[in-house]
């Protein structure tokens, strides 16, 4: 199943992603798949993104980058009165870092303002950071959402599972530890993830209050990693009210199907 269609997408959204576990694959798999809708998609992110997430959609003329806000709305729209379909790149300044070079985007009031204004049918925004470690905690700036979102995708890694609590295999784990009460060198159990994903300050921290909230649960691509998903499953179905929409149990690194199981809450 294509994440777009397990995302159940209206034909106009504004969604962000959250989280950490293939957060950055998953932002290309799905933007590859809304790039085949044949509408205007705007690309960008909230904190900041590596250069070659954007680098497969860029083409001739599509990438907007100035550290003027009013430039780059003048811009959106003088490319999409030319080309009534397609994707825009919004770059905001470049940073370079011991990982590589990123990008930071346009502020989130403006991305509102846009969204406001219809400027474009598919928003797609990175609205958070985790240096590529399986999970992680916000800090108390993170994550940067936009109001606007209508769909906040959460990213957990089922590899996280199991890993013990350090440096090298969660970001920011001293407030993993506070939120979920793992000390040091301890394993992350099926416990500690649920509590993560239910504590006010945790995966859907800052989730807009009309949004819906879809938890991915990625790179579910193995037996024994399916019985720990479906472990996981079980245990946030049992503290689920109306917090989760509905849970996407997937791997997105895999070229065919990356969804495996859809499973919705009962209203």
């Amino acid at each position: 199943m294509l994440i777009s269609k397990a995302l159940n997408l209206k034909e106009k959204a504004f969604i962000s992603l959250v989280g950490a576990g293939g957060k950055s694959t998953l932002f290309n798999r799905l933007a590859e798949e809304l790039v085949l809708k044949k509408k205007r998609m705007i690309l960008t992110t909230t904190t900041h993104m590596f250069t070659w997430q954007l680098t497969p959609f860029i083409k001739k003329g599509n990438s907007i980058e100035f550290n003027d806000e009013k430039i780059i709305e003048d811009n959106i729209k003088e490319y999409f009165h030319h080309n009534k379909i397609g994707e825009i790149v919004l770059i905001h300044h470049r940073i370079i870092e011991e990982e590589g070079e990123k990008v930071s985007g346009p502020a989130p009031l403006y991305l509102d303002k846009w969204w406001k204004e219809k400027l474009a049918d598919y928003f797609l925004i990175e609205a958070d950071g985790a240096r590529r470690r399986p999970i992680k905690a916000p800090a108390s700036h993170e994550p940067v959402i936009p109001e606007s979102t209508t769909d906040l995708i959460g990213v957990i890694g089922i590899e996280a599972i199991g890993l013990s609590l350090e440096e090298k295999n969660v970001f920011r784990p001293h407030i993993f530890s506070q939120l979920t009460g793992i000390k040091f060198g301890e394993k992350i159990s099926l416990n500690a993830i649920t509590t993560l994903i239910f504590h006010p300050q945790g995966l859907f921290k800052n989730a807009p209050l009309h949004s819906k909230c879809h938890l991915f649960i990625n790179k579910v691509d193995n037996e024994i990693r399916e019985k720990l998903a479906e472990e996981l499953v079980t245990q946030i179905l049992r503290y689920n009210k109306k917090r989760i929409d509905d849970i996407i149990i997937g791997a997105t690194h895999q070229v065919t199907n990356p969804v495996i199981e859809v499973i919705k809450r009962v209203k």
